[in-house]
């Protein structure tokens, strides 16, 4: 006898079955019958729906004894993923990650022989782990998204037990450099699309040096070029703290389509001498033969002084081959660069001009901008500001006159972006809100000085900030 959930169409069920988690779709639905195995088949074909482990509800015990033997012993099933997400924030997914991609650890027989996308986020890092990345970027991925964040440094910086893990910290910093090496080397990564967070690298990781070339090698002449470079990766988003790390990783990547380069805070340069910095900013080189292939440019950070502000005015001369631009910038303190420009004028479209493009402009077709700046700003500037967009060529041929300015009293800064629907701190009886150019507009954290308003953030909060998990209140 036929169910009434069974006279439903596909069309029906396959919105039903997109409210369940995969978990929960698997345990309840899987081998009702042939026509709902299909349409499960179909769910974990579509990309970025397949295994993801981070919900509270899913424990280690269901999925190591329920849910993936449940998976292996349909090849059907094992077959259709494409997508799966590891997050170690409610669980120690990373003792899971070897487990579920090899049988009998053997590292040879692989569940999911159609695993296209891999994302591992706030998993402590392992020798496992390493090594399951390591042949899975080889052999099996297009995409791999994976965060090193402070809780793994913290994992190998001060582990909880000196006397079991110490002897293993040297042996797992050098494989997990050896990782990011294979990252831009060629034949050992297949990667298409990479996203990398490696911010936070301090000792006793210094990942920043991994990529320096020998001292016999140079990436001038074509075989060098290709000896020491990745060839099949055209998108990279990362998150670096040092800048010598970038122009290490451009002489890697010569058929990037897409590079976004976000700072941990401001552009680093602390590795480097600062006549070393110096030379590098006078000799202004192109990295069009380096990236020839390059067409959109991405860039957040915060910028403390002169010598940082040289750089980022270098680094997009470098790529004034580019067509798309986009920049996120926040200028601390301004009046204290000694750039009297810079320290005594607002952000319109001749400072934009001036620091926040390349100086050759003819290349760049699109250009997207959002700029925090703390100076002191009367608000009927604000007017002047937006007409110099109006009046300059550059943004009026880019169709790029309808900016949004505004400004913060309390904190004196100034927000100008090229979206005419900007994210606009929202004014709540008094509390000041902490600007982030790295997360707008999808502001995911927020700060805030404590206040006796505080309450009507409290009951607008989901409201004003819709993405946002996590609140910072500053009680000083």
């Amino acid at each position: 006898m036929i169910s009434k959930l069974e006279t439903l169409p596909n069309e029906i069920l396959l919105d039903i079955f997109c409210y369940l988690s995969w978990n929960k779709m698997l345990i309840s639905l899987w081998s009702l019958n042939e026509r709902i195995n299909f349409l499960i088949c179909l769910i974990f074909s579509k990309d970025k729906h397949g295994i993801i482990f981070n919900q509270t509800d899913l424990s280690y015990k269901i999925f190591s004894e329920i849910l993936l033997p449940l998976i292996c012993k349909s090849s059907l099933l094992s077959s259709v993923v494409k997508y799966i997400h590891f997050d170690g924030i409610n669980t120690n997914s990373y003792n899971l990650i070897s487990q579920s991609f090899f049988s009998n650890n053997d590292n040879k027989t692989f569940y999911f022989p159609n695993l296209k996308s891999l994302k591992v986020t706030q998993c402590l890092l392992s020798q496992s782990l390493i090594k399951t990345l390591s042949l899975l970027i080889h052999y099996q991925l297009d995409q791999l998204t994976l965060s090193l964040d402070e809780r793994m440094i913290k994992f190998i910086r001060d582990p909880d037990d000196p006397s079991i893990i110490a002897h293993n910290k040297k042996k797992l910093i050098t494989m997990f450099k050896q990782l990011i090496r294979q990252f831009f080397f060629p034949d050992k990564c297949q990667l298409i699309c990479l996203r990398l967070d490696i911010a936070d690298d301090d000792l006793p990781m210094n990942i920043h040096q991994c990529l320096i070339l020998p001292s016999h090698s140079s990436t001038s002449s074509i075989s060098n070029k290709f000896q020491y470079s990745c060839l099949t990766l055209r998108y990279l988003y990362i998150r670096i703290k040092y800048s010598c790390f970038l122009e290490h990783l451009i002489e890697h990547i010569p058929n990037i389509e897409r590079l976004s380069v976000i700072f941990k805070r401001s552009i680093n340069i602390e590795s480097r001498s600062k006549s070393n910095m110096i030379i590098s900013r006078k000799s202004n080189g192109n990295w069009f033969e380096k990236v020839p292939k390059l067409n959109y440019f991405t860039l957040k950070t915060i910028l403390d002084n002169d010598i940082e502000l040289d750089y980022l005015k270098w680094i997009l001369n470098n790529l004034n081959h580019i067509e798309k631009l986009k920049v996120h910038l926040h200028f601390n303190r301004m009046d204290s660069f000694e750039d009297t420009m810079v320290k005594v004028h607002v952000v319109d479209a001749s400072f934009i001009r001036q620091y926040c493009l390349p100086d050759i402009v003819t290349n760049i077709k699109s250009f997207h901008f959002y700029i925090v700046s703390q100076c002191q700003l009367l608000s009927n500037n604000i007017e002047k500001i937006i007409n110099s967009f109006k009046i300059d060529q550059f943004f009026i041929s880019r169709q790029l006159t309808n900016v949004t300015c505004y400004t913060d009293r309390i904190m004196s800064y100034q927000y100008i972006s090229s979206s005419s629907i900007a994210n606009i701190p929202p004014s709540v009886n008094g509390l000041i809100f902490s600007p982030n150019v790295f997360t707008w507009p999808n502001i995911q954290h927020v700060s805030i000085n404590l206040h006796p308003s505080v309450y009507l953030l409290f009951e607008r909060f989901d409201e004003m900030f819709p993405n946002s998990s996590h609140i910072k209140v500053y009680t000083g």
